[in-house]
Order: structure tokens, then sequence, then C-alpha cells
């Protein structure tokens, strides 16, 4: 960790922290928003947002936020994140392989009608904005938390010299916030590319995960499609309905199939 930090008391951390997330969330969802007003050409769903969606989400938010912020906070400021000389591309790109595999099991497991309460909130939106991303209940914004800071401060332990470069995972901290942010906009940003199956495996176009919104089951990763492809858990039309999205015809409705398929189920 950058000799500045390591120098900050822990009320000073705290700062620090809660405004780089706070102004990360807000300078992404403008972003975000953005996007939805130049790209309306792409729209995913030509559908109405829930009454009161907005507020809502804004809630979700606060409380990922109050989960994330004295989380991130303690394991910085005690050590639990143990930093060292490894590489930071490494380290980013282990995060980032890392947390794909973590969060596909972690969705699946909060879709299991035992833990389904805790993922509900983040459900109600079914037509995603930007402010989707981060609307969760304190249970799940716990499920990342374990991916972003539990997972990677025990095998930080591991060895003499801990391999945790700390730009490599802070870099990623920022890439999937920004990316979990924009990425549930209501508009295609991924190209005719982000259909192949190799290119997928590592960025799949924001209509794969709006269709889970959409159908509930299934789509059960966000940052790759290669999981789901790899367990049975990836819907047939995918790739069919980024093509009409992409061409400028949005999803009529919330029931939308491609093909023989496409008709209310």
């Amino acid at each position: 960790m950058g000799a500045w930090l390591e120098s900050l008391s822990l009320p000073a951390l705290l700062g620090v922290v809660a405004l780089a997330f706070v102004g990360l969330a807000l300078a992404s969802s403008a972003l975000g928003f953005l996007g939805e007003r130049l790209l309306r050409r792409r729209r995913i769903w030509d559908v109405a947002l829930e009454p009161g969606q907005y507020r809502f989400e804004l809630v979700g938010n606060l409380k990922y936020l109050a989960v994330h912020i004295p989380m991130a906070t303690a394991f910085l400021g005690f050590g639990w994140l143990r930093f060292g000389d490894g590489s930071g591309l490494a380290t980013f790109a282990g995060m980032y392989l890392g947390f794909q595999l973590y969060y596909y099991f972690l969705h699946r497991a909060l879709h299991h009608r035992a833990l389904v309460r805790f993922h509900r909130w983040h459900h109600r939106s079914r037509v995603t904005t930007p402010l989707t991303g981060l609307s969760m209940g304190f249970v799940e914004a716990l499920g990342y938390a374990v991916g972003f800071y539990v997972l990677p401060a025990a095998l930080s332990q591991l060895g003499a010299a801990p391999w945790l470069a700390f730009d490599g995972w802070l870099a990623y901290m920022v890439f999937n916030n920004f990316g979990n942010i924009v990425g549930h906009g209501n508009f295609e940003l991924g190209s005719p590319i982000t259909r192949s199956r190799v290119v997928a495996i590592f960025q799949p176009p924001f209509v794969f995960h709006a269709l889970h919104h959409a159908r509930w089951v299934g789509h059960f990763g966000f940052a790759s499609a290669g999981y789901d492809a790899l367990f049975g858990t990836e819907f047939a039309d995918w790739r069919e309905l980024h093509r009409r999205v992409y061409a400028g015809s949005p999803l009529p409705y919330l029931k939308f199939r491609g093909g023989a398929a496409s008709r209310d189920a």
C-alpha cells in the first residue's frame, strides 16, 4: 500500500475510502446515464421502469456503501490485506478471474430458495439502470465483500512475501464497481465481437445480464459468460437478441424470446 495511505490515521483513512467509493459511484452512474441518453438507438428494453425504481435503487446503493466503506477501511487499516512487490497486472488478472468464478457460485446460491430473500432487493429492478448495479441488501453486499477483501486477504497471508500488489487490487476494485454500474445501464455498448465464444468468456455484451433480470434464472455470470456455458445456465437466444438490439430494435417486453420462441411464456 502506498506510503501516504499507510501514514493516515484510521478516521482519515475512512474518509479517503468513503470519498473514493462515493466519488466512483457518482462518476460511474453519471457515465451510465449519459450512455443511456447517447445510445438510445441501442436501448435493450422498450419497457417502463417500476414506479419508484430510482428511489429504492438509491436506498440499495446506500446499503452497499454502508457495508463496503467500513470493510475496505478495516482490511486496509489493520493490515489484513498484505500487499507486497507482486505484479500489478498479475494481481488484476487473478482478481478478475477469481472473482468471476466466486461470483457465479455466489449468485447461484442467492437464487436458492433458502437464500433468495437476500437477493430480492437487487431483482426488484427488472429493467436495469446504472443505479441497479450496486442496489442490494446488506447480506448480498457482504457476499461481494468476501470476494473483494476476505479471500484476497486470506491468500495474501500465504508465503513469506505477499504476492498481492496494491495497484492491481485497487485497479480491479475500480474496474469492478465501474463495470457493475455502467454495465447495468439500459443500453448496449458491446460490439458484435462480444458475441464470440472466446470474447464473451471475458466480457459479454450488456444484454447478457439484462436477460437475467428479466428471466430470473440463468445467466448467473456478469463479466463472463464462460461459467454459464460450462454449467448449462446460458440462454440459447442471447446472441440473436444482441443482434437485434445492436441493430436498433429494442426488446418490446420482458418475456420476449428470440426466434420461434418469441412469444409470451
